[in-house]
């Protein structure tokens, strides 16, 4: 059924990789029975459905009889093909042996010649190789990406295929002396600077590099004078850039104006979370009018088979031009459409009066935390299995792993029958081999809103001044204020605890809209200054640790490429599960109710400026006690890791401080 629902919108089946095949390859028979059933085409279609698989010996029904069956009669070549495109890596390298030996006519290993000799079509080992490279391995990756861009594959399955390719290439690289001609061209990959996130250029890598490319990834944080050294370096045939997160995503306009200052032609590829088409067609403008075009051309891509089919039209002299020509003539008939909406007369739009605290919030009693500053905490591996119940599994099994499935029932079984044993079998991998670390620094803090900024005191001196006002029998200036006017506080501004920071939240817009008709801002659910009382505001940063990511790199880098999109994977969420451990601590520290106290991550439509994160690090000594340092561009690394406030008062929600044409808007519309 996955290619009849891989071809309706929203209807996507699960299927374990490891234990069925895609439907191309289930016999023509078989499908007809099957698709004659499951569309009613025939009043007999059960019966005969029933007759053929009860018929069926199991010698006939078995995979790798039918494996061997389907290579019978075919030749070495068709052979290396066949078994790229269906993911079998056993022989391989006995199978390049024959390819190489046919070709040499029995020069080098005349045993492995099948049938009659023939004279030698190559006289160099070298030259033999190339045209196995080319003629045999890569088409049948090429078949590979057909089928996957078709919905007949999936990616789990694309990747098995790719660890078979790279299996069978580091083989015959032995045969190849290192020179030019063997690649395709040269592409230099890296994330942009700042962001330290880089899966996505790992399966763009993994994809290229299997497909006949010289691939130069140039890791994360990468700043743009470093990426064009390394183009120039290498004589690049094409950049691809990766972002993640829309302030990193300003990175990639920089790379194509600095490339165009100095006169390069080296056209770029861009993708990821962060950015769209609409993004992709706006940086290939280098200069604020829009008049000139960065030549070689800017090419957004939205997964890495476009990335592909892109660069080998870019690299192929018959087709590039008339790429480079289309492209452009896009780019410019849409800045034309957005110059005739910018110029057509705007819509009259209704404002009401802007608020400095939304009315919508009520003041609430205020928790009273087991403690005013911070703690460290750890999870050894031995129990690292309290953290299982708290992984989110729908995310992982979906988004990180890329499985789907609408039926509920179906769904269900699948993750207690293939899913849910993986994710347990990697988990005791980690706790085996130690690449899952949790750590989490988390603590309790004095504050007050002030407008939109939210007030953070020294929490020692806070502390002080309770203890003071304890002694003295007057009203501590604690949670909540037990004294009527504020006047009446044991805190004079002489006594006050010393303002440490100001967090910075953005409000929703008065533009009359029934979103924003609350004009919410986070620091609505604090007391404010005026009040005299002290709220609480729990911090903390999380991370799964280093080894994770240095676990997943060295997955790659030995090919088990499916593998490292599932570590991958678990350790992002592990991550999360460890912010949802300690989001649970604080509930129980404080006594809220279950569900009370929602968790807010800088980066999110509610506080969408990274830059305030760095805050966090002012507060507590994150890097010191956890590992967990701030890059440039203000983000978490390792990547493996999350920060957060939590809001304790029960009328917190979720919300968006974002208009419809902010650019972080416009990358959550794009998915």
């Amino acid at each position: 059924m996955r290619a009849f629902a891989a071809s309706r919108p929203a209807c996507l089946a699960i299927i374990n990789p490891s234990h069925t095949r895609p439907y191309a390859e289930v016999p023509a028979e078989q499908r007809g029975l099957a698709e004659d059933l499951i569309f009613n085409r025939s009043p007999e279609a059960l019966a005969k459905y029933i007759q053929f698989f009860e018929s069926l010996t199991p010698e006939a029904a078995d995979a790798s009889s039918q494996a061997e069956d389907a290579e019978a009669g075919l030749t070495t070549d068709q052979r290396l093909h066949f078994r790229i495109l269906h993911r079998k890596k056993e022989g391989v390298e006995e199978l390049i042996d024959k390819a190489l030996a046919a070709r040499l006519g029995g020069a080098v290993r005349p045993e492995l010649v099948e049938g009659q000799s023939m004279a030698p079509k190559f006289t160099r080992r070298h030259d033999a190789a190339v045209e196995v490279l080319n003629d045999v391995l890569l088409p049948a990756m090429k078949e590979v990406g057909d089928k996957f861009g078709a919905g007949e594959l999936i990616l789990p399955y694309v990747l098995q295929s790719a660890e078979v390719m790279k299996k069978t290439v580091a083989y015959l690289e032995q045969f190849l002396e290192k020179l030019e001609g063997v690649s395709k061209g040269k592409v230099v990959l890296a994330t942009v600077y700042g962001d330290v996130h880089d899966i996505g250029k790992s399966l763009v890598n993994t994809i290229l590099s299997n497909n006949g490319y010289t691939v130069y990834d140039i890791g994360k944080q990468v700043p743009v004078n470093d990426i064009v050294a390394k183009a120039i370096e290498v004589k690049a045939d094409a950049i691809g850039l990766s972002a993640l997160l829309v302030n990193t995503s300003r990175q990639m306009p920089l790379c194509a104006m600095e490339l165009h200052r100095r006169g390069l032609d080296i056209p770029i590829i861009v993708g990821g979370a962060a950015i769209n088409r609409r993004f992709g067609r706006r940086i290939n403008f280098v200069d604020e009018s829009q008049q000139s075009l960065y030549a070689p051309g800017v090419f957004y891509c939205k997964d890495a088979f476009e990335g592909l089919n892109t660069v080998d039209q870019l690299v192929d002299p018959t087709r590039r031009a008339s790429l480079i020509e289309a492209h452009q003539a896009d780019i410019l008939s849409h800045r034309d459409e957005e110059r005739a909406k910018a110029a057509a007369p705007a819509a009259p739009k209704t404002t009401v009066p802007a608020v400095r605290r939304s009315p919508a919030v009520k003041d609430m009693p205020v928790a009273t935390p087991p403690f005013w500053g911070y703690r460290t905490l750890e999870i050894d591996w031995k129990a690292l299995d309290q953290l299982l119940p708290y992984v989110d599994r729908n995310t992982l099994f979906r988004g990180q792993w890329r499985y789907t499935i609408h039926d509920k029932a179906e769904w269900q079984r699948i993750v207690d029958t293939e899913l849910e044993p993986r994710l347990r079998a990697l988990w005791q991998d980690a706790k085996q081999k130690r690449w899952l670390q949790p750590r989490a620094i988390y603590g309790y803090f004095p504050v007050q809103a002030d407008g939109n900024d939210l007030i953070v005191y020294d929490p020692d001196d806070y502390r002080k001044i309770q203890d003071a006002a304890r002694s003295m029998g007057a009203a501590v200036p604690g949670a909540e204020s037990s004294t009527e006017d504020p006047a009446d506080s044991v805190l004079t501004p002489s006594s006050r605890p010393r303002e440490v920071l100001r967090f910075a939240f953005p409000r929703q817009p008065n533009d009359g809209t029934k979103r924003n008709e609350d004009q919410l801002c986070l620091s609505d659910y604090f007391r404010p200054v005026k009040s005299g009382d002290y709220d609480v505001l729990p911090l903390q940063v999380v991370t799964a640790g280093q080894a994770a990511s240095e676990y997943t790199e060295t997955l790659r880098v030995a090919g088990e490429y499916n593998t490292h999109l599932q570590v991958h994977g678990v350790s992002v969420q592990a991550a999360e599960a460890m912010a949802e451990y300690v989001h649970r601590l604080v509930r129980r520290d404080l006594g809220l109710a279950e569900g009370q106290g929602n968790r807010y991550s800088w980066g999110y439509p509610a506080c969408p400026e990274l830059d305030e994160q760095q805050k966090l690090f002012q507060l507590m000594p994150v890097t010191d006690s956890i590992g967990v340092r701030l890059t440039e561009g203000f983000q978490l690394d390792p990547e493996q890791s999350t920060a957060a406030l939590v809001v304790l008062h029960p009328q917190a929600k979720y919300f968006s401080v974002l208009t419809a044409d902010s650019p972080a808007a416009e990358a959550v519309a794009a998915g």
